[in-house]
């Protein structure tokens, strides 16, 4: 099967793809115009989130098989139109979770310390020490809104255990256990916002 390439995506992954038996062409840097001139050619194509992959590139490639989202959301393929055609559309949802969640952790410690305002104040030449004054994450509520998902339930379980911060979840969906913690769950979104402390995102 001939596979397109259109987003960057590590060379480990090129390799796995090539090793699949897959005929790779990497083009990084394609844009719709030239997406549309040339997926005709091609069985299989792999996007992150640059590229839109919607009807009228479906429609551009009456031989696509599939459509292959290096990440998370779909938010950037037509699915809808992909399945009408025969299309398979495939993610990959637990690749990202772990970086995504400490990186979450991190902008909620960046926040609560202030890292960013003292950063550019110091850069500024400024030594601003007595507005610097932050506070710990250990002991806050924090509400995780899509707490059943991947990330949402990473996020819960680093704040739990790494920091002993207590977790309030809520999602449309009853979400798994973390083992050996326990969580509490809002009956709603207004219930959440009342009772945290911060509230932090993790839904399609």
């Amino acid at each position: 099967m001939k596979l397109l390439v259109c987003d960057p995506i590590h060379p480990d992954g090129v390799q796995s793809l090539r090793a699949a038996g897959f005929d790779v062409d990497e083009k990084p840097t394609i844009d719709r115009a030239g997406l549309l001139d040339v997926l005709r050619n091609y069985d299989a194509v792999v996007v992150r989130g640059r590229t839109k992959i919607d009807a009228t590139t479906i429609e551009s490639a009456p031989g696509l098989k599939i459509v292959g989202r290096a990440g998370v959301g779909l938010d950037n393929v037509d699915v809808k139109s992909a399945k009408q055609r025969g299309v398979a559309v495939l993610n990959t949802p637990a690749a990202p979770s772990t970086s995504v969640a400490e990186l979450t952790v991190g902008l909620i410690l960046s926040l609560l310390r202030k890292i960013p305002y003292a950063d550019r104040e110091m850069k500024e030449g400024r030594w601003v020490k007595n507005q610097l004054m932050g506070e710990e994450l250990q002991g806050k509520r924090i509400g995780v809104i899509g707490r059943a998902g991947r990330i949402g339930s990473e996020v819960a379980r680093i704040l739990t255990v790494g920091f002993q911060a207590e977790v309030l979840g809520y999602d449309v969906i009853r979400p798994r256990g973390i083992a050996g913690v326990t969580y509490e769950f809002a009956d709603s979104l207004e219930q959440l916002l009342r009772e945290t402390d911060i509230v932090t995102f993790h839904v399609p």
